[in-house]
């Protein structure tokens, strides 16, 4: 038998935890242009048909029967219109009946353009994870990276994700501010500012839940390819990158400022570009990661080698 193929346009990115995933190409690059981000690159943004999605569905099932989780590229795909992305959401449940949830990238903006009815719709319909790009706490870097957004904003869209049913998972980059030792503590603080304020615990009386939902909070570390902007300020001596002593630290005072309001938090830091792998759940292990990131300026002994850190 002779399948057709499944369309993707490269290059393709998608979450750590999304790794075993069927990988479904809803949209084409970004509505965004942040300074650090390659997605669009080569990529002008653009959504796919409804039919051709469809069509790639039957085609993945057909080819690859058993897999329970399906995520919808590229990099915000939430930003598709509210019923183009139910009824994709709904086909692959209806195709693939043992199939556990869908995710999706999420830029705050987008998740705030959704009411929270139709947010609850398309959790109850199976779209049970937003990857949202949080970044920096810091307004004045948000503006200065291109991200278009608010820290206000952000948390507000992880309040909505909480209502609606839907698993909040965000992600911070260190190292956007390169070797200015003031910016950095202030990207660190106001990131775990955002972090505590976000947390579902302020909900408690609204959502009245008997346990506090499970989100999760992960960190990148700053990589820089060609055709980036911020690729072009540090060839011209505007942006200085931080080593890997810098990075640690501004890890270290991230975590220090992360509050006990911060409960049933997955908190990783597995991703390719980050030097030191880190999991542990936030507030319960703050202390066991401060010892672990202290043992690490000293000696370095867990830090990946550069040659081995990728987007």
């Amino acid at each position: 038998m002779k399948f057709r193929e499944i369309y993707y346009k490269e290059p393709v990115f998608r979450p750590p935890s999304e790794a075993d995933s069927l990988l479904i190409q809803a949209t084409e690059g970004c509505t965004y242009q942040c300074s650090f981000c390659v997605s669009n690159i080569g990529k002008p943004f653009k959504i796919r048909k409804t039919e051709e999605i469809k069509e790639d569905i039957d085609t993945a099932f057909e080819m690859f029967p058993y897999f329970r989780r399906i995520f919808f590229l590229d990099g915000n795909a939430m930003v598709m219109p509210y019923n183009q992305l139910l009824e994709i959401t709904k086909y692959a449940f209806e195709k693939i009946p043992h199939l556990e949830r869908v995710g999706v990238y999420a830029h705050a903006n987008d998740i705030l353009s959704k009411t929270d009815e139709q947010l609850k719709n398309l959790a109850d319909a199976g779209l049970k994870i937003a990857y949202i790009g949080i970044e920096t706490g810091d307004d004045e870097l948000l503006k200065k990276i291109g991200k278009r957004t608010t820290a206000e904003k952000i948390i507000e869209s992880f309040y909505k994700c909480f209502k609606a049913g839907i698993t909040p998972s965000g992600t911070i980059i260190l190292g956007l501010t390169g070797k200015d030792y003031e910016l950095s503590q202030r990207h660190a603080i106001k990131s775990a500012e955002l972090v505590n304020k976000a947390s579902p615990v302020h909900l408690k009386d609204i959502l009245k839940f008997n346990e506090i939902p499970k989100w999760y909070i992960s960190l990148l570390t700053l990589m820089i390819p060609p055709g980036t902007k911020i690729y072009e300020q540090m060839i011209k001596k505007e942006f200085i990158p931080m080593d890997i002593n810098d990075i640690l630290v501004e890890l270290k005072t991230f975590i220090e400022n992360i509050s006990e309001e911060v409960k049933n938090c997955v908190f990783r830091s597995n991703h390719a570009s980050n030097y030191l792998v880190i999991k542990g759940i936030l507030s319960d292990d703050k202390q066991k990661i401060i010892k672990l990131i202290e043992e690490n300026l000293k000696s370095h002994k867990n830090i990946r080698p550069e040659f081995l850190r990728a987007l």
